[in-house]
């Protein structure tokens, strides 16, 4: 939903099955619907690319704390084939951010990422940012900034809709756009 919302459009019905409209759908902006294909086009047009840390692993259940035996995405490969990359969102808060450190911290210790702005970036790399890094030319080599973002679902209740709307603009959809118009 959130994604619609910063872009321009609407996910889905806000109707739940049980008939009731969303406890957020008062807060959507759009009512223009989009298939999923439709989605995946816009975002792709817009810049962004959308990937799991985790390629696979072991879930009892659905929460992200339960996943074992993870194996990550070869995310590091994936942006030395697009150089042009300047941004990684971790969609899922600390949580996507937790299984990024523990698979990509030598990436990190290259000097080749640094923390976003925002509190929560700063809060989950912190212990990188203050580990003995590489120094680089950032002139030469602009690291790429990795931003640990809200959670978007709605099970993540400790942060109401727009809060977590405001965030995903300023923070992801908003910058991320601006470094796409760039080009």
């Amino acid at each position: 939903w959130i994604v619609g919302d910063c872009l321009g459009f609407r996910r889905g019905s806000a109707i739940a099955k049980s008939g009731k409209p969303y406890k957020f759908a008062s807060h959507l902006r759009y009512n223009n619907v989009l298939s999923y294909e439709e989605q995946v086009e816009l975002l792709c047009s817009k810049g962004f690319a959308l990937w799991d840390v985790v390629k696979s692993c072991k879930r009892q259940g659905s929460l992200d704390q339960a996943i074992k035996q993870d194996e990550p995405n070869d995310i590091r490969a994936f942006c030395q084939e697009h150089s042009t990359i300047r941004r990684i969102v971790l969609a899922n808060g600390g949580t996507g951010s937790k299984f990024f450190v523990k698979h990509f911290k030598e990436w990190w210790l290259e000097g080749k990422l640094e923390a976003g702005e925002n509190k929560e970036s700063k809060r989950d790399f912190d212990a990188l940012d203050n580990k003995k890094r590489k120094v680089v030319d950032k002139k030469k080599s602009p690291p790429i900034t990795c931003i640990s973002a809200l959670p978007v679902s709605p099970a993540a209740a400790m942060y109401d809709y727009p809060t977590k709307r405001d965030f995903w603009e300023h923070h992801v959809y908003q910058p991320g756009l601006n470094l796409h118009i760039k080009k």
